[in-house]
């Protein structure tokens, strides 16, 4: 049913917020590969469960099987104000801005650095990838974004380098692409991850507007939390986490619960600093080492 490689990340810091709840009503806005929403409904919960992502539709179809209470929408969540909901508000809403296995494993996205995929990177079906920025961006373009979304320190020097290589040959498939990093000489300054990840994060941020995503997710979702329901986020680099703390940070809630900026809502910050992993849940799966969660109590 769900895929066995994929591991929900953090489920019991996830769940620990709604222990002892029965029949709450969920918003999983990055239901992937249906981890979480399968330790809700377990739970007793009801799941409205989106993803753009057409393999979690059919994941989600065979999960309603056992669970005829999730209800799956095929969109991308920062147009949670346009989808025809059973319901307006919610008592929890989570958040996972990670890849389930079978995104990352996926030959046709071509997310991961370890298959030699053809360039795309590009999950959402838009017509933005990887190839057309690397091939066809001019080095100002690619500069920004290997600065930007990367934080590559020499992403002038990458940018022309790879300027110079692509009037040679187009630069076609992930493993040439990360021929043309290595070949480079840019320090990656990568010595715990590999020297290919801040570049492949920089791709696919660009091709997939993940920021702006995430932006205009966090200008709507105040709208569909319930009254000391929660919001719960988990990130994976600096930047995405970065735009989560200053949404919080902006939108916290003072003691004397006086509002700025003539709003009648904000939240209760749970976590001061973000929530890691546990060394045991990193042993078990490696991918949960760069998680951060943060989780505000909706107040109003």
């Amino acid at each position: 049913m769900i895929n066995n490689q994929h591991i929900p990340i953090m489920t019991n810091e996830i769940l620990s917020l709604i222990n002892g709840l029965k029949n709450l009503s969920i918003l999983d806005c990055t239901f992937g590969g249906g981890g979480h929403s399968k330790k809700f409904l377990e739970n007793g919960h009801n799941v409205f469960a989106i993803d753009q992502d057409k393999n979690s539709l059919k994941i989600a179809k065979k999960l309603k099987n056992d669970y005829p209470n999730i209800f799956f929408y095929k969109s991308n969540f920062k147009n949670i104000d346009l989808l025809d909901l059973n319901i307006k508000k919610f008592d929890l809403i989570f958040l996972d801005l990670g890849f389930s296995s079978n995104q990352l494993e996926s030959e046709e996205y071509g997310l991961s650095f370890k298959i030699n995929s053809n360039l795309n990177m590009n999950y959402l079906g838009g017509g933005l990838n990887a190839y057309k920025i690397i091939n066809y961006y001019d080095k100002d373009a690619l500069q920004r974004v290997f600065k930007l979304y990367g934080e590559i320190h020499q992403a002038e020097k990458l940018a022309n380098y790879i300027v110079n290589q692509r009037s040679l040959k187009k630069i076609s498939t992930n493993f040439e692409l990360i021929e043309v990093l290595r070949d480079s000489e840019v320090n990656f300054r990568s010595k715990k991850i590999h020297f290919a990840t801040q570049a492949f994060q920089a791709l696919r941020i660009e091709a997939n507007n993940e920021l702006e995503n995430l932006l205009i997710f966090l200008e709507k979702v105040h709208d569909f939390l319930k009254f000391n329901s929660h919001l719960a986020i988990i990130s994976f680099h600096s930047l995405e986490d970065r735009i989560v703390k200053n949404y919080f940070r902006e939108n916290k809630i003072k003691k004397n619960k006086n509002l700025t900026d003539n709003k009648n809502w904000g939240f209760e910050i749970l976590t001061k600093k973000p929530m890691v992993a546990s060394q045991f849940e990193v042993l078990n799966n490696n991918r949960a080492r760069s998680a951060k969660l943060r989780i505000g109590k909706f107040i109003n």
